[in-house]
């Protein structure tokens, strides 16, 4: 009866070989229950770099002698490590054992996995607890390096804006403050809503590329969103006064905001804020804003200069900001997925139309909601990255997730610079009430008073 069985086994075997079908089978059907062991429960190695794993297959007991059969030993991706090996039946000893080093070359960061399939003829086997392999980036440049050098021309851009506000009126919008409540509003409840329910949406099984997204909803704007205000002729005051709020609040909603995303939704009670760097950003940025306002107030003739070039300053310091953090991480789009895309244009764009009918429900002005709806779509990249590089992620799982704040505020950007070439060809980026900023009339203003 068993012989029966087996040659019905191999005649079968042969004819699937012959029809060319790589059909697998139960795991343990040939050669009973072999195993694997690789020495290891995961193996990190950088880019370029080759490691040798010690990989023993034993207990390998065919249940026909005559059976022809191989292993083969491969890497599933070989786009992030390199591994092809055969061992075929001959070098198995008599107890079904064979021993030797495989060579794993590392090709690009992420995660990939040592397979082993047993093959005979037409039919396959595959082991069921493959080897977990971790590529991890070569580092060029210390990740401190972008943050600090990020940070200096974020605070650069705020001296900058410092001094073309008008103190009369951003002591009216303190005094009634319902633009920066909408701002809070927006930043702290909107934003966070839509980053978690997109990134469930978009990657219902991975947590950390959720977690990326979340982050990047929730980090406040930073000073690309008062550049485009001044190009969008938005109420520069109300924009700055904005940000400057939603970066000191941050200190208690971004910890009140992890503790609830990390125990209840991630199920995750590791998560870190970062209390250091966000009050020393946050204080820094009051600084610089305070020392433009002084300057402006002190030394006036100093500030005209800033007046005729604000614009080329802006974008110039924009262009670097942007510029630095891209280009040192400019690894993160060989992971741009279309799930990448869809959160990167529907984040921003689902946050200006739910911040801008929260402005017009509130009774803003025109200006004053198109402030807040850029202030709230215009997505901050450095931030994120500071709280993910702050999380329990390790590498190269953080490297992984950085596409999602760099992609998203890259496009979130893109998008806006549609919008003023849409209003310009049309002849509708102007001045809509006395909020609006003209530079051309600050200046006229500020010649006016000199010679008054």
């Amino acid at each position: 009866m068993g012989y029966t069985k087996n040659r019905g086994l191999q005649i079968l075997t042969l004819f699937l070989g012959l029809l060319g079908q790589g059909v697998r089978c139960e795991y343990g059907d040939l050669v009973g229950d072999w195993l694997v062991d690789y020495g290891q429960q995961e193996l990190k190695l950088l880019e370029g770099e080759s490691q040798q794993v010690d990989l023993h297959i034993y207990n390998v007991i065919p249940k026909d002698p005559s059976l022809d059969y191989y292993f083969e030993v491969y890497s599933r991706d070989d786009q992030r490590a390199l591994s092809l090996v055969t061992i075929p039946k001959e070098d198995f000893d008599l107890l079904g054992s064979w021993r030797g080093l495989i060579d794993v070359t590392g090709v690009r960061f992420g995660y990939s996995s040592l397979e082993v399939e047993l093959k005979s003829g037409g039919v396959t086997e595959t082991y069921a607890n493959p080897l977990r392999i971790a590529v991890l980036r070569s580092r060029v440049v210390d990740e401190r390096v972008t943050t600090y050098v990020s940070a200096a021309l974020a605070l650069l851009m705020f001296l900058n804006l410092g001094t073309v506000l008008d103190m009369r009126r951003l002591a009216g919008i303190i005094c009634r403050p319902v633009g920066p409540i909408v701002g809070v509003v927006s930043r702290f409840v909107l934003m966070p809503a839509l980053g978690f329910g997109l990134g469930r949406g978009l990657w219902p099984g991975s947590w950390p590329i959720q977690l990326a997204l979340f982050y990047t909803a929730l980090a406040p704007s930073g000073g690309l969103a008062n550049v485009c205000a001044v190009f969008l002729k938005g109420n520069i005051n109300l924009s700055v006064a904005t940000t400057t709020i939603n970066c000191l609040l941050a200190l208690a909603f971004l910890p009140l905001w992890i503790l609830v995303l990390g125990r209840l939704l991630y199920e995750d009670d590791e998560l870190a804020v970062p209390f250091g760097q966000l009050s020393g950003g946050a204080a820094a940025l009051v600084i610089c804003l305070a020392i433009g306002i002084l300057l402006r107030l002190c030394v006036p003739r100093t500030t005209r200069f800033i007046f005729r070039f604000l614009k080329p300053l802006s974008v110039v310091l924009s262009l670097c900001l942007v510029g630095l953090t891209v280009g040192l991480n400019w690894f993160v789009f060989l992971e741009f997925t279309w799930q990448v895309l869809v959160a990167a244009v529907c984040l921003p764009l689902a946050g200006y139309l739910a911040t801008y009918l929260l402005s017009k429900l509130l009774c803003r002005s025109a200006t004053d909601a198109l402030t807040l709806s850029i202030e709230a779509s215009v997505l901050n990249m450095t931030m994120p990255i500071v709280l993910l590089q702050s999380s329990q992620l390790e590498q190269p799982q953080l490297d992984l997730v950085l596409v999602v704040p760099i992609a998203s505020s890259l496009l979130s950007l893109v998008l806006v610079i549609l919008f003023y070439g849409i209003r310009r060809c049309f002849g509708c980026n102007k001045r809509q009430d006395a909020d609006g900023f003209d530079h051309k009339e600050l200046i006229a203003e500020h010649e006016e008073h000199d010679g008054a």
